[in-house]
């Protein structure tokens, strides 16, 4: 008997991180049996073409604009058996702790009835900042899961410097992550404040 497909919802927000979702797609893909849809926002695809992406998943959802928006976020947030924000910018964190909606994106999540998961990905001053912060704790107060992000030093564009960074696990280590939780128990599934296996 075929193993039925895992269906993964990743959510790709205009973080730089979002260079590499391929590497994360295929992790996923290479870790077993998964089907998997990507919504991307329009930063993201400042970043990365739609067309690429849809080489690695099932289907690209790329459209934030009010006419072709319906209720695919509704659709896509039920579908999912796991929905992953990765890379997760610290406006996509601010905008889903208040409850705000303005993309097809943050409507999907809201509309989700379980856990999200979000991998930040941003500057490290960013990420430090009170104001991220709270949102992360409200995010995690809301049942959903933030994992905690790793300090790497990073090249910074526009400069001849390097920087730190938080940044995401390893694609390796995200997919089994995600995957590890199709088998959890509810109770660890729900866990809100888990810290990832960082490289």
């Amino acid at each position: 008997m075929a193993e039925e497909a895992r269906r993964v919802l990743v959510g790709a927000c205009g973080s730089v991180g979002v260079i590499n979702l391929h590497e994360y797609l295929l992790a996923l893909r290479g870790a077993g049996s998964v089907e998997l849809r990507v919504i991307l926002t329009d930063s993201a695809i400042r970043f990365v073409r739609p067309s690429v992406i849809g080489m690695f998943c099932d289907q690209v959802i790329c459209s934030d604009s009010d006419q072709e928006r319906g209720n695919s976020h509704v659709e896509a947030a039920s579908w999912a058996g796991e929905f992953v924000v990765l890379p997760a910018s610290a406006n996509t964190i601010g905008l889903v702790a208040n409850g705000l909606c303005p993309s097809l994106l943050t409507c999907a999540i809201l509309a989700r009835p379980g856990p999200v998961i979000f991998f930040p990905n941003m500057n490290l001053s960013m990420w430090d900042s009170p104001a991220v912060q709270r949102n992360v704790t409200r995010l995690r107060d809301d049942g959903h899961v933030v994992f905690d992000s790793a300090s790497q030093q990073v090249y910074q564009a526009g400069s001849q410097a390097y920087g730190r960074a938080c940044a995401m696990p390893s694609p390796r280590s995200t997919a089994k992550l995600i995957l590890d939780r199709f088998n959890a128990p509810s109770s660890e599934a729900g866990d809100h404040s888990q810290e990832g296996d960082h490289p």
